[in-house]
């Protein structure tokens, strides 16, 4: 529009962008759970452990992915702020190699520290003692690749949660972060960089969701 106001003013000028196409988004589908199926998942009885709560709401809260969960370490959450920062990723996650270095992006970004999780992450501590990394059980071992893996689909299956055809996986929480945050009008570059996504095409677009959740 400043460009079409300038041009009245100075006929001779050529907008030099006229010839380039927008940047478009992704508008391919991406499954991701509504709010009210998100809502579900942290109803009484669908995570039971003293682990599962938390590490669902560092998925669904936080948008952090498998790799960086494991590499969480306590000095990294900070509560006043509040806000986690996400600073390293567990290297080639599916194998038995614990290698750890930087994230995806190899950018350190913050996350949110949501009060849900930060019940859920003390009661860890509370449980399961002190150890380098958050995510850890008694021993000090940290979550085994299939951990979450192998958890995931219990959740879905004890709230009640039909797929009809969508493919919802772990990695799911991340869009389903994402489509909860635009649909509360939050700007598509903060998003980028809270999830630690290397271009806004990695958003993409999401799904129509009713209301807004308070998770």
């Amino acid at each position: 529009m400043a460009f079409k106001e300038y041009q009245k003013k100075h006929k001779r000028w050529v907008n030099p962008f006229i010839d380039l196409d927008p940047p478009q988004l992704n508008t391919g589908e991406r499954d991701a759970l509504p709010e009210d199926e998100v809502l579900k998942l942290f109803a009484p009885g669908v995570l039971r452990d003293t682990m599962e709560p938390a590490v669902c709401a560092i998925m669904f809260l936080s948008g952090l992915r498998r790799a960086e969960i494991a590499a969480l370490k306590p000095g990294c959450l900070d509560r006043h702020t509040p806000k986690t920062t996400v600073k390293n990723a567990r290297q080639k996650y599916d194998s038995k190699d614990r290698v750890f270095g930087p994230t995806k992006s190899k950018k350190e970004r913050d996350a949110p520290f949501d009060p849900i999780l930060q019940q859920a992450i003390k009661k860890i501590r509370e449980e399961n003692g002190q150890h380098e990394y958050v995510f850890c059980h008694p021993d000090g071992s940290i979550l085994k690749p299939s951990w979450i893996r192998r958890r995931f689909p219990q959740w879905l299956k004890r709230a009640g949660i039909e797929l009809g055809g969508r493919e919802i996986v772990s990695h799911s929480a991340r869009h389903s972060l994402a489509s909860l945050l635009e649909e509360r009008g939050i700007s598509l570059r903060y998003i980028q960089e809270m999830l630690g996504h290397s271009d806004l095409n990695k958003i993409g677009n999401p799904p129509a969701l009713p209301g807004t959740p308070k998770v």
